[in-house]
């Protein structure tokens, strides 16, 4: 996150020149990829009005009009979609050096034999390697969720609730994190990061001290929908990652956590 500000502060100035969104609500993530110049790739993008942390970004709104910037953007949490009803919810501790670092929110909605499966993480100001000179702050780049295979279709959504939340900008079938630089491309190709259909990931940035002087500590909430059971939501030993990709120079860093899943679902690549 380079150069950012409140949300609040700039949001009716930018909003001005941002354009529709064109999928709002839950969006697809084709098993095979999209088509995108050069290639195929595992992501479809979703707000990128912040240049992936580098600017700041926009929220989205929802109007009788249509909005604005909200593409993958749904407007309640509770639930996410009409019809669909809590059934399972914990708060993990996200943890590194045996530090506690932050909590992620972890939730099930159910719709029949339909699930929603969702994630809101929180980053505290802790520094997760005091051996070290200077603080570390843990940045969450990429949230990935685990076990999807023959669960599709799948699809993804978020919810932006507050203005202390990042948004979305990005997310696929892949377990592959990918830096992402000022002028890199929004969606890199399968050969950088390869489908998994087992797997997906949320790319945004999180940050409870950024290293560039300004910091989001909260994500939006990050949803997954797919086919699931009648069964009581369990917890998968490994199911959530957090990574930090090094936007700012960090270390590659990954942190491991249980997460709910469909019934009889692995971490498998």
């Amino acid at each position: 996150m380079n150069n950012k500000i409140l949300h609040s502060a700039v949001l009716g100035a930018l909003l001005i020149g941002s354009t529709s969104a064109m999928a709002t609500g839950f969006v697809t993530l084709p098993a095979t990829g999209v088509a995108v110049p050069g290639g195929t790739s595992a992501y479809v993008t979703c707000n990128l009005t912040g240049d992936f942390g580098s600017l700041e970004s926009v929220p989205p709104t929802f109007s009788p009009g249509g909005g604005l910037n909200n593409t993958c953007a749904v407007p309640s949490r509770t639930p996410p979609i009409a019809g669909y009803t809590q059934t399972a919810n914990t708060v993990r501790t996200i943890s590194i050096n045996n530090r506690n670092i932050g909590t992620v929110t972890d939730r099930v909605w159910r719709s029949g034999t339909n699930c929603i499966y969702g994630a809101r993480i929180h980053m505290a100001q802790v520094d997760y390697n005091p051996n070290a000179a200077g603080n570390q702050y843990f940045e969450v780049n990429d949230l990935q969720r685990a076990g999807y295979r023959n669960r599709g279709p799948i699809s993804a959504a978020y919810y932006f609730g507050a203005v202390a939340d990042e948004v979305l900008f990005r997310v696929g079938l892949t377990l592959t994190a990918v830096i992402h630089q000022p002028g890199d491309s929004a969606q890199p190709l399968t050969s950088i990061a390869p489908i998994s259909q087992n797997w997906v990931d949320f790319t945004s940035d999180l940050n409870s001290f950024d290293p560039d002087g300004s910091s989001l500590p909260d994500s939006a909430w990050l949803f997954v929908k797919s086919t699931c059971t009648t069964a009581a939501p369990t917890s998968l030993t490994g199911a959530i990652r957090l990574r930090q990709t090094g936007q700012e120079g960090q270390p590659n860093l990954t942190i491991t956590l249980p997460g709910y899943a469909p019934a009889g679902a692995n971490t498998t690549p």
